[in-house]
């Protein structure tokens, strides 16, 4: 299958292309319908409701808005061009199948261009591993249109970027186009479908899972973790309760400095954070510390100066007006 190779980068498909979209089945669509969402996508597709409005959801227009950026990304992490992908594609025999790929690369230098590129903005915590699988209908919904067999998610988040490689599974893609056939029946047919249970994609993890019962120093040190585990989370408590006190003007606080052993400091950083470590103090600390004393109470008069405070405020409901101040 031929491609053309241009420049210019698409940030988003055309409406023209949108509406050719509209009655066939499209990547977007074959994730719904591998999830279950078979009903509402049938009412999109018969005309009965209209698809969902995306042009204030931030997450799909940051996406748009930073589509370009990621043909840069992949080309400076493999040193092989990407380029924008600007035809739609129907599958050979299934033509109500149809895939708008965002950018093509190459999978060695000079080759053609054989490897689907799907761009992806998230500023959430989800791993690569768990967008591969997220997206895994997807890019192998334009595997199968395209009569390709390899694709590559780009990835670009707040902090960076990266890419997984996605290969095609021909079971997964004989799986997904009778899925895909049966749902699609219910449209040319005009009969309502109900929701089937939803399919996942595989696990891209490649850590194991590892049962350590039978390495004999592992299980002595975690016998010896759980059998202590009471005392684990009483000094976690005594820790907490600890850095309550601690001054809110004070950038360090300590005590034994002079007892061997028994030293134990808080510090504050520029955000806030306390730190808590065991030892001496630093001595240049040491050397300028004050001895903390407790707060004087304040006097009738400031209070009255101060005027009530918000815990009294909340206490006696004075905000919701339940409380005269005379």
């Amino acid at each position: 299958m031929e491609f053309n190779e241009q420049a210019t980068v698409v940030m988003a498909i055309s409406e023209a292309q949108r509406a050719l979209r509209a009655g066939r089945i499209g990547s977007s669509d074959a994730t719904r319908v591998m999830a279950g969402d078979w009903l509402a996508l049938w009412r999109e597709k018969t005309g009965r409701a209209e698809p969902d409005n995306l042009d204030l959801v931030a997450a799909v227009q940051i996406g748009i808005a930073t589509e370009f950026l990621h043909p840069r990304f992949v080309e400076h992490a493999t040193g092989i061009a990407c380029v924008a992908a600007t035809d739609s594609v129907f599958h050979a025999e299934h033509d109500w199948m149809v895939a708008h790929p965002d950018f093509l690369t190459r999978s060695a230098p000079g080759g053609d261009l054989d490897t689907i590129v799907e761009a992806k903005f998230n500023g959430g915590f989800q791993t690569d591993r768990d967008l591969a699988r997220r997206y895994h209908w997807q890019l192998h919904h334009q595997l199968a249109v395209m009569g390709l067999e390899r694709g590559v998610l780009s990835i670009l988040r707040p902090t960076g970027h990266s890419m997984v490689a996605i290969a095609r599974r021909p079971d997964d893609v004989e799986r997904l186009i009778e899925t895909l056939e049966a749902f699609w029946w219910h449209v040319v047919n005009d009969v309502e479908p109900s929701d089937p249970l939803p399919m996942d994609g595989p696990s891209y993890e490649t850590h194991r899972v590892v049962d350590m019962s039978r390495h004999n120093r592992f299980r002595a040190l975690a016998d010896a973790l759980i059998d202590r585990r009471g005392a684990v989370r009483e000094t976690r408590a005594a820790e907490a309760a600890l850095k309550a006190l601690m001054p809110d003007d004070a950038r360090l606080a300590f005590i034994g400095a002079d007892e061997p052993g028994r030293g134990l400091y808080l510090t504050r950083d520029r955000d806030g954070r306390l730190s808590l470590r065991y030892g001496a103090a630093p001595r240049r600390a040491r050397d300028e510390a004050q001895n903390w004393t407790p707060a004087a109470a304040p006097s009738a008069a400031d209070m009255a100066l101060a005027g009530p405070s918000l815990d009294a405020v909340l206490a006696n409901g004075w905000a919701a007006g339940a409380v005269s101040a005379d």
